[in-house]
């Protein structure tokens, strides 16, 4: 049985230092340094073997959290969202550049925070917390991947970084305009795209591509940078559709413990492009690991109170210390009874019809998630390290954030 994936047959995403075909896929198909025009690179060997090995029924080398979900039915995966087209893809694994519908583009790891879940590679704000940091045994007997700076990392020798410069994305998406007439989807995601330079005349080139009319523009963003609402406005009111994705992750309680961020900036920024824009769709996101679903009421709670249009969720599938699932080792009955509740508080609150169904499908998906998903005793001890570990890095308490539970002598303990 074949494995057609929108991504492998017509996608593109730039990552650090290499690009593959999708936000998950993490195999280096095309190394920056050796080829960035993307008209060189799409049928080059590596991505034809992606493609045909996909297409022969496997999952290829990188697909492992599609591969994963699908396995244990635990979720729809990211392949499985997407309807496919096999109309430009050819048996030796090429597809003709009419097939590109979708790119992502990375141009930097800068970022003004340096959220729990994340990692020297896609945060700057982490390089500067980890400066004076030196990894010791702990945190690799426990795996603390984020520590000893091998997240998000092929192998120890890896040392490639997001750096596309100006420069170099116009020339990449000259190429898109020049070559992709059916690309319909590009998207931008970081480090933190409002906090570099690149994005806005980026935006501004494309806008030239022939379907420009019809794309969606879809960017990740904290939303708790300064930038200009007006001129971000007027650069995608020139495009079929946007979406701005802001990646909040918490309630206003835990946010600036888990972010670093300022709340009622988020909220802020929020309403000033709201008041120059009702075109764009503004979107919230849960990125959910194991702080998330300590404070799973909390955490809707607030975003039920901003002006976005829907509610999504998604899954901290690495590292395995800050799973979701692994909540229920040790609180299984409290964490359902939690949820339970928050869905009760749901139902209960005032805001608009979609918001409110999407927030009920998004906490759905995190239950459906950590009810099916298998986690291990080693990887809730490496996270109880970690809550120490990042403590002190960071300067916090755990215990003036979290509400449901306490961090004490080195256990996490349920507060009643």
């Amino acid at each position: 049985m074949s494995l057609p994936c929108y991504y492998a047959l017509g996608g593109i995403n730039f990552k650090n230092g290499f690009v593959t075909s999708c936000p998950q896929q993490s195999d280096q198909l095309v190394i920056l340094d050796n080829e960035y025009i993307p008209s060189k690179f799409i049928n080059s060997e590596n991505f034809k073997d992606h493609r045909k090995q996909l297409m022969s029924g496997s999952f290829p080398r990188g697909c492992d959290m599609c591969e994963r979900v699908e396995c244990a039915n635990s979720g729809v995966s990211m392949r499985q969202e997407e309807s496919v087209s096999l109309d430009y893809y050819n048996a030796d694994g090429s597809i003709d550049f009419l097939g590109l519908r979708t790119a992502e583009i990375r141009f930097s790891h800068s970022c003004n925070m340096s959220c729990l879940h994340c990692s020297m590679v896609f945060s700057s704000g982490w390089m500067t917390k980890l400066k004076r940091y030196e990894s010791d045994n702990e945190d690799r007997q426990h795996q603390l991947h984020q520590l000893t700076g091998a997240m998000h990392r092929k192998s120890p020798d890896d040392d490639l970084t997001m750096s596309i410069s100006t420069e170099r994305a116009i020339e990449i998406v000259q190429d898109l305009n020049n070559n992709f007439p059916n690309l319909e989807r590009v998207d931008f995601a970081g480090g933190e795209v409002l906090y570099q330079k690149q994005f806005f005349p980026t935006l501004e080139k494309l806008s030239e591509h022939p379907n420009a009319a019809n794309m969606l523009i879809l960017f990740h963003s904290n939303f708790n940078a300064d930038f200009d609402p007006v001129k971000l406005s007027n650069l995608l009111q020139k495009f079929g559709k946007s979406i701005i994705m802001i990646s909040v992750d918490a309630g206003p309680r835990i946010y600036p413990y888990f972010r670093q961020g300022d709340w009622s900036k988020l909220n802020d920024n929020i309403k000033a492009f709201r008041a120059v824009n009702d075109k764009t769709e503004v979107n919230c996101v849960c990125t959910t690991g194991t702080y998330q679903v300590m404070e799973i009421q909390d955490t809707f709670a607030g975003l039920l109170t901003l002006d976005v249009d829907w509610i999504n969720s998604s899954i901290v599938f690495t590292p395995d210390y800050l799973n979701p699932a692994l909540m229920l080792r040790h609180f299984e009955k409290e964490t359902l009874n939690d949820f339970e509740e928050t869905k009760k508080y749901i139902l209960n609150c005032d805001v608009k019809r979609t918001k409110k169904i999407s927030a009920l499908e998004a906490l759905d998906n995190i239950k459906k998630y950590i009810t099916n998903h298998k986690t291990q005793e080693a990887h809730w001890d490496a996270f109880k390290v970690y809550i120490r570990k990042s403590d002190s890095i960071w300067k916090q308490d755990f215990n003036n954030h979290i509400q449901n539970y306490k961090f004490v002598n080195g256990e996490i303990v349920r507060n009643v």
